[in-house]
């Protein structure tokens, strides 16, 4: 964040941090790193405050110097940042992993936008059931993320024009991810495909999909045999075979495998992967392997009910889009930061009834003060003994194997069970 380099990459102009100002690159930086939800000026009261509990000094300014300061800042400086933390964190090579593979959930979710004219019109609208009316004409764009469920690291984020699907920025975004053959991407129903399937083949990836049991015909067949597990070779449809050129495929067969996995409630799920070893992988192992995913479904939670990436802290694309990367660093910064503790929990010695995790909610509350220390007055070490202290004492017991049934209610903006950082 000091280097001169780094700066002019994400700077715009040349002349951009250039003055003595109070938001310096790095200030503005660490400001936006604390996750806004409050009015602006009171967040930078509590900015000002807290680099002063850390022995710094510094002018509290208005709001408006922030405004302007911010329209200077390339939002994907954050992208780059997150980037940095997570590669570092795989580097240690302690990264949990389930059976040598690395699971990478793939979803999509709608995020609502400030609705202003200039944001419906980069981003589109929703209209309601009720009509073509103005008023209930609702900005929104579509969100894309990939996720590393075991470890609880979002390896890319992406939110874009509304009418774009989900499928072609899952394109987008597996040309801008580092994946390597000991990934597997897990994948909900609807996005399965036989030039996806390809595709993943020749990036060298494992993959798992939920499949619509009255859409394909090998799944129907596979599920009327009653088999729980078959090895079969798929052809590349004529129809796919123009874009398949396009995207590099040469390959016109792929082996795959269908496995029956029956849910606690007596539903059937079918599934299909590239782990066609059925001596290695179990059809029991599937089923848990799918299990795994709906970790990304609880990132979603977090990262719009607690996070609140919906609470953005200005109506410009540009706002926009430094709230959304920004938010996504943090959350990643927090699970690089709390690994450690909850590998120290898991130990024999901590004598417990059920095994510990840090709660997650809390630690983002708390790099909520961490990342002056870290990032702002350089307080390193006296930041982290403070969030370890902090994080260490507030856990939550891992109750494994306790389910609830899914009870589908009436939408509410905010719940008394997941409040808001």
């Amino acid at each position: 964040m000091a280097d001169e380099v780094f700066t002019q990459l994400y700077k715009v102009g040349d002349k951009s941090f250039t003055r003595n100002r109070f938001f310096t690159f790095k200030v503005l930086l660490g400001f936006l790193m604390t996750n806004l939800q409050k009015s602006i000026q009171r967040e930078i009261s509590l900015f000002v405050d807290a680099i002063k509990l850390d022995g710094g000094s510094i002018p509290e300014v208005s709001k408006s110097a922030f405004c302007k300061a911010r329209m200077k800042l390339q939002p994907t400086v954050f992208k780059a940042l997150s980037n940095e933390v997570v590669n570092e964190y795989y580097k240690f090579g302690e990264a949990e992993l389930w059976h040598g593979y690395r699971i990478i959930g793939v979803d999509g979710s709608r995020i609502v936008m400030p609705n202003t004219k200039a944001m419906s019109s980069r981003f589109g609208v929703v209209v309601s059931s009720e009509g073509n009316k103005d008023n209930n004409a609702t900005c929104m764009a579509q969100a894309l993320t990939m996720y590393d469920t075991l470890n609880n690291i979002t390896l890319y984020g992406a939110l874009e024009n509304i009418a774009e699907s989900e499928t072609s920025l899952l394109y987008k975004a597996l040309t801008d991810t580092s994946l390597n053959k000991n990934d597997i991407l897990v994948f909900d129903r609807y996005y399965a495909s036989h030039l996806l399937f390809f595709y993943l083949q020749k990036l060298g990836v494992q993959f798992c999909f939920r499949m619509k049991i009255g859409w394909w015909n090998i799944v129907k067949d596979f599920n009327a045999s009653g088999k729980e597990s078959q090895v079969l070779v798929l052809k590349m449809p004529v129809k796919d075979k123009k874009e398949a050129i396009a995207l590099g495929i040469t390959e016109t067969s792929i082996k795959c495998r269908l496995t029956r996995v029956a849910l606690d409630g007596g539903e059937i799920e079918i599934l299909i992967t590239s782990l066609t070893d059925e001596q290695k992988i179990s059809v029991a192992d599937t089923k848990e392997l799918y299990g795994k995913r709906w970790s990304i479904e609880d990132s979603y939670k977090t990262f719009k009910n607690k996070v609140c990436v919906e609470n953005f802290s200005g109506k410009t694309e540009i706002a926009v889009m430094q709230d959304f990367y920004v938010k996504i660093f943090i959350m990643n910064l927090t699970a690089v930061a709390i690994r450690p503790i909850n590998i120290a929990l898991k130990k024999k010695s901590v004598r417990v009834k059920y095994p510990h995790q840090v709660n997650l909610i809390e630690a983002i509350a708390t790099m909520k003060r961490a990342v002056v220390s870290f990032f702002v007055t350089g307080k390193l070490a006296k930041g982290i003994k403070k969030l370890i202290a902090r994080v260490s004492k507030i856990t939550e017991p891992i109750r494994k194997g306790r389910k609830f049934k899914r009870k589908h209610k009436a939408k509410k903006k905010y719940y008394m069970t997941q409040k808001p950082v």
